[in-house]
């Protein structure tokens, strides 16, 4: 035993004067020329305030390999003569995976100067090089950062200007005032479904989390309104996501288990020493793993997700990439026990599945010296099967609603991108959408009535989209994005033809100024189009394509060093709006569309105004912060000429988020992170009840009676706490990270829904308060 004891304490001892040691990493990446993207053969990579000075240049290819970088956070430079100084600055290095940086660098048109390009102090600045206003880069390393995200792109996007949740049991954005159905989702520059397990149930356009892991996710961008020509089929804003590449030198892998799931990924060349790479994440749920050991009725939550890329470049047919991601989800619910009956809503019980996924065949290659192909061929599509059922007094069970929902989507995209000259880029495309169908929803009145027959439609339509926009480089100061958007919808055969144009000048190396207009347009959800009138016509069908003139100007600044602040007044017109012709119901306040069955026109219009300010200081010495705040109007006019409030018109959201890092251990290896985040929020706007209709259905019936107007009056205003705590270990070989995020950390109550409590025979309103702690252990080897 005592020997036993010896050589534990010896192992101990030498592990730990291993680790002691300064522990190194790989620093990799490419550097190539902004405007025609060719590599700059030759250009010098050094770590700044390394003794002795640590550096590498860049090769043929345009590839670059720097070793023996210390963990933390470390500087670099790029030069090149020729071309302008970049700095990239506070970059994490750690021991678990190589860091990959893709820079690009910018001809010198006078004197040499040194400019800071880094990704994370160029996050208001997007990928999109055509993009001018409301738009931003948001970083992997900020989802995983920022308190509230929760690993979720979706809940971190709610910390920006103009964005705010309509609730806190989903991830939804909803972006100046507009319902989260008018945001354009896109992954690898194809449209999909809402990439978020269990969406669209509680509120349209949303879910409960994402099912893209930030293990796969790149840097993306982020639009909230008068986005370029490339975009179509929205009306609100752009999540537009891209998804990295496999590590093309080593494999790499990454094991995280939590309370809200298990997840591991794994990435690296297919053979080493080949250019082939793969990457893909796997998760499942933790709450599905221990289901059995839960009551029967707790409904839980069961998900899992798989995502995947596989990069294949060739010497002279281009590069190809095939992608995909892929969810599914289930819950079932349970009535209450007979004694706790009080709603109809308690005798109910229901089973959900869920399914979506999307997988693209992506081709770039080069088109002579200046332009370049890119070609994807795509599927995605969803799924839903639900069924309801009721029990009455002697607990006998009847069918009261069941749905079948399919859809898919074929994609072939071609875009073809030119460098003219330094002064003028283009960019034209087009999208072949071919999308098919089969829906089967049936729904009763009331839970004794019969089962009726809402939707059943089986077959296919086209959407066809083309684009084309351009940057000129007018002068120094003066730059011009400018492009026409154009859709075609072969279902109710509607033509749009919406241009897009903006103008940013550069007051001087602090300020810049920029004016944008763009027309928008999207398609209703397809089940719409297909509900039925009493005499079984299906009038939606005529719907157009609902339209939104954008006015944005935008106002930014870098007032002092790592300090930006952007302030954009904005005005929003909706034209085109789907309202009922004798109500006030309108697809803009759609909640749940699971079971609507609305006859609609488009005679209905909307504006929204308002103005956002942000203020971010970038990580510096450990220390960031994000304060952001938007104040706005959200209203639209039925077709009875009444204007009334938008449900998503809170009229105001503010957040305040601020960090500290902490570099920690003998040789300062390891990392300690600490943030809090606090978002005021309006309250969502409430819904007129008709409370006779709701006492004769013996459940909520919504209507405006007695002169009572919808949504002129707000729920309560929603102050949400979150705080993230991490802590990075690494090791010669591995990192380890705990992380404990904790979303509404001081249970602020929101409104939840209206129910009809049949003992009573009057309707209540409940609130909730949902917490969502997140606690999990993640090692990267």
């Amino acid at each position: 035993m005592k020997q036993v004891i010896v050589t534990l304490v010896c192992v101990v001892g030498i592990c730990g004067l291993s680790f002691s040691q300064s522990i190194t990493q790989t620093v990799r990446g490419t550097v190539k020329d902004l405007t025609t993207g060719e590599p700059t053969i030759g250009a010098n990579i050094v770590l700044i305030d390394s003794e002795p000075q640590i550096g590498t240049i860049v090769d043929f290819e345009g590839h670059f390999i720097m070793e023996s970088v210390p963990v933390g956070r470390q500087s670099f430079k790029v030069s090149m003569l020729g071309y302008e100084t970049v700095l990239i600055n506070d970059i994490l290095v750690s021991s678990g995976k190589q860091v990959v940086l893709n820079i690009e660098l910018k001809e010198q048109a006078t004197q040499l100067s040194e400019i800071v390009l880094a990704p994370k102090r160029q996050k208001d600045k997007p990928i999109n090089r055509l993009a001018t206003v409301s738009s931003r880069q948001f970083t992997v390393e900020e989802t995983n950062r920022y308190a509230g995200g929760l690993d979720d792109p979706a809940r971190l996007a709610s910390s920006f200007a103009g964005v705010a949740s309509p609730s806190t049991k989903s991830n939804g954005i909803s972006i100046r005032g507009n319902s989260p159905a008018g945001l354009l989702w896109r992954i690898e520059g194809i449209e999909i479904p809402s990439p978020n397990h269990f969406a669209d149930l509680n509120i349209v356009g949303t879910g409960a989390l994402t099912a893209l892991s930030s293990h796969v996710i790149s840097n993306s961008d982020f639009f909230t309104g008068a986005f370029p020509a490339e975009y179509g089929n929205a009306t609100s804003g752009v999540f537009d996501i891209n998804m990295r590449s496999g590590n093309t030198i080593e494999r790499e892998h990454t094991f995280q288990a939590g309370i809200l799931g298990l997840d591991f990924a794994s990435e690296g060349p297919f053979k080493k020493g080949k250019s082939s790479t793969y990457l893909f994440n796997y998760r499942y749920s933790t709450l599905a793993l221990i289901g059995s050991l839960l009551p029967d009725d707790a409904g839980i939550l069961k998900y899992q997700d798989l995502s995947y890329k596989i990069k294949i470049p060739t010497e002279n047919f281009g590069t190809f990439s095939l992608w995909g991601l892929g969810a599914n989800d289930s819950v079932d619910t349970e009535a209450l026990d007979i004694e706790e009956w009080e709603s109809e809503e308690d005798r109910e019980r229901s089973q959900l599945s869920q399914y979506l996924f999307a997988s693209g065949l992506n081709h770039k290659i080069g088109v002579g010296s200046k332009s370049s192909l890119n070609s994807t061929l795509a599927l995605s599509g969803r799924g839903l099967s639900f069924d309801e059922q009721y029990l009455d007094d002697n607990l006998n069970e009847s069918e009261v609603s069941n749905a079948r929902k399919d859809s898919y989507k074929l994609t072939l995209q071609y875009s073809l991108s030119t460098y003219f000259s330094d002064n003028h880029y283009n960019q034209t495309g087009v999208y072949i959408n071919s999308l098919g169908y089969n829906l089967n929803i049936n729904d009763t009145e009331t839970p004794t009535s019969t089962l009726e027959n809402i939707i059943s439609e089986k077959g296919q339509s086209l959407h066809f989209q083309l684009y084309s926009q351009s940057r000129f480089k007018i002068s120094p100061k003066f730059t011009l994005n400018t492009g026409l958007h154009a859709q075609y919808f072969q279902l109710n055969n509607e033509v749009t033809v919406e241009p897009r144009v903006a103008i940013s000048y550069k007051l001087n190396n602090k300020n810049d100024l920029a004016l944008a207009y763009g027309l928008h347009s999207r398609i209703e959800s397809l089940e719409t189009y297909f509900i039925k009138d009493e005499f079984g016509n299906q009038p939606n069908k005529d719907l157009k394509l609902m339209k939104s003139n954008h006015f944005v100007l935008s106002y930014k600044s870098n007032p002092f060093k790592n300090v930006h602040l952007t302030i954009e007044p904005y005005y929003q017109r909706l034209n085109n709006v789907p309202v009922s012709p004798d109500s006030y119901v309108s697809t803009l306040n759609v909640e749940d569309n699971l079971f609507f069955n609305e006859v609609l026109i488009s005679e209905g219009t909307g504006r929204n105004v308002g103005i956002d300010f942000t203020l971010e200081h970038y990580l510096s010495k450990g220390l960031y912060y994000l304060f952001t705040a938007s104040v706005f109007d959200s209203k639209y006019t039925a077709n009875d000429g009444i204007e009334r409030n938008t449900r998503y018109n809170k009229n105001f959201v503010m957040n305040a988020l601020i960090g500290k890092e902490w570099q920690v251990g003998e040789h300062k290896n390891n990392t300690l992170n600490a943030n809090v985040r606090f978002n005021y929020l309006g309250g969502n706007r409430v819904e007129a009840i008709d409370l006779q209709s709701s006492i004769n259905n013996q459940d909520v019936v919504y209507g405006e009676t007695n002169g009572e107007i919808s949504f002129s009056k707000r729920h309560l205003n929603t102050p949400i706490t979150s705080f993230t705590l991490s802590y990075r270990k690494n090791k010669p070989k591995h990192a380890s990270i705990w992380s404990l995020q904790v979303f509404n950390s001081a249970l602020a109550e929101e409104f939840d829904k209206n129910v009809f409590n049949t003992s009573l025979q009057a309707v209540e309103q409940e609130y909730s308060a949902i917490m969502i702690p997140s606690l999990s252990y993640k090692i990267e080897f």
